[in-house]
């Protein structure tokens, strides 16, 4: 006769196989689909940025989530402007928010 906990195990480890097949299934898809937007991209039948409709332009500071008027500056130091596309970045940013390249090394 077999156990319940054998049983339980079994079930388990076959769960978690299904789950890293279908995780890989899906980052491998992820990667394929960012090699293909860099290659088009590169080639030039993309804009090199396109912007977020979700966020839409940089917020001005009237609008910004606290009662102050603070704009990047504020908040460690002067903007960032990234060399790719030009973006004005949070200077705590490593990674531009609209183009997602480095911006500087991590120290």
């Amino acid at each position: 006769m077999v156990e319940g906990g054998t049983v339980y195990l079994a079930v388990i480890g076959v769960l978690l196989l299904v789950a890293l097949t279908l995780g890989v299934r899906v980052l491998g898809n992820i990667f394929r689909e960012g090699r293909e937007r860099r290659r088009r991209r590169n080639a030039g039948d993309i804009e090199p940025y396109t912007q977020d409709e979700a966020h839409g332009p940089d917020p001005s500071p009237s609008s910004s989530d606290g009662d102050d008027e603070s704009g990047p500056s504020d908040r460690g130091g002067p903007s960032i402007t990234c060399p790719k596309c030009g973006a004005v970045n949070d200077p705590t940013f490593t990674y531009c928010r609209q183009c997602a390249s480095r911006l500087r090394l991590t120290g």
